[in-house]
C-alpha cells in the first residue's frame, strides 16, 4: 500500500511539476509538411534562466485539410531546453513534444510535433525543422523545415487570438504578456 500511495504520490508531482506556471516567452512559426498541409503554431514557454535547463511549453497547432475552408487546432504540451552549438555558434533550442494532443477545434486526433530551432548568439532566428511523433519512430527521420512567422509586435493581440478565445486557462496571461508591447 504504501508503495502505491508513493506512486500517486510521484506521478500526481511529475504531472503538476511539467504544467506551464509563467507566459514567458511567445512566439510564432509555420512549417508546409511533404503532403502540402500547411501548419502555423505559437509555442509558450517560461523564461530561459540558463542552457540545458528543461522548461515546461505549451503548443497550438492551427491546420487546415481542406485547402483552409475549416481550420483545426491541436495543443499539447512539452519540454523544451537551449543548448549551445559550438560548431556553429549558435544557440538551439529543442522542443519535445509530450506523447498526446488535446483537439481545440475540430475532429480527429493530432500527432505531437518535435522541433529543433537555431538562433544566433544574438537570439536571431535562422532555421529550424520540424518532425512529428509518428516520424521518430521511424529509423530514417523526414524533416519539414520550419519558418518564423514575420509580425508587427502591434499585432500580436490579433495572432494571438488566433489561437486561444477569452474562456481559455492561458488567455488573461496572454494578454497580460502582449500588453507589455502596448
Amino acid at each position: 500500500m504504501k508503495k502505491f500511495v508513493l506512486f500517486i504520490f510521484l506521478a500526481f508531482f511529475s504531472i503538476f511539476n511539467a504544467q506551464l506556471k509563467n507566459v514567458d516567452v511567445v512566439d510564432f512559426y509555420n512549417w508546409t509538411a511533404s503532403n502540402g498541409t500547411h501548419y502555423d503554431f505559437i509555442f509558450i514557454s517560461e523564461k530561459f534562466e540558463g542552457l540545458n535547463q528543461k522548461k515546461p511549453a505549451l503548443v497550438r497547432v492551427k491546420y487546415s485539410l481542406d485547402g483552409g475552408a475549416t481550420t483545426k487546432i491541436a495543443e499539447y504540451d512539452a519540454v523544451i531546453t537551449l543548448d549551445y552549438n559550438s560548431k556553429d555558434d549558435d544557440l538551439v533550442l529543442n522542443l519535445i513534444a509530450g506523447k498526446t494532443a488535446r483537439i481545440i477545434k475540430g475532429k480527429n486526433g493530432y500527432s505531437p510535433d518535435n522541433f529543433i530551432l537555431y538562433y544566433s548568439a544574438k537570439g536571431d532566428y535562422l532555421k529550424g525543422f520540424q518532425a512529428d511523433e509518428n516520424e521518430m519512430a521511424k529509423d530514417n527521420v523526414t524533416y519539414s523545415k520550419v519558418f518564423k512567422t514575420d509580425f508587427k509586435i502591434e499585432d500580436l493581440r490579433t495572432l494571438i487570438k488566433l489561437y486561444f478565445k477569452p474562456g481559455d486557462r492561458l488567455y488573461p496571461d496572454l494578454m497580460k504578456y502582449a500588453a507589455k508591447y502596448d
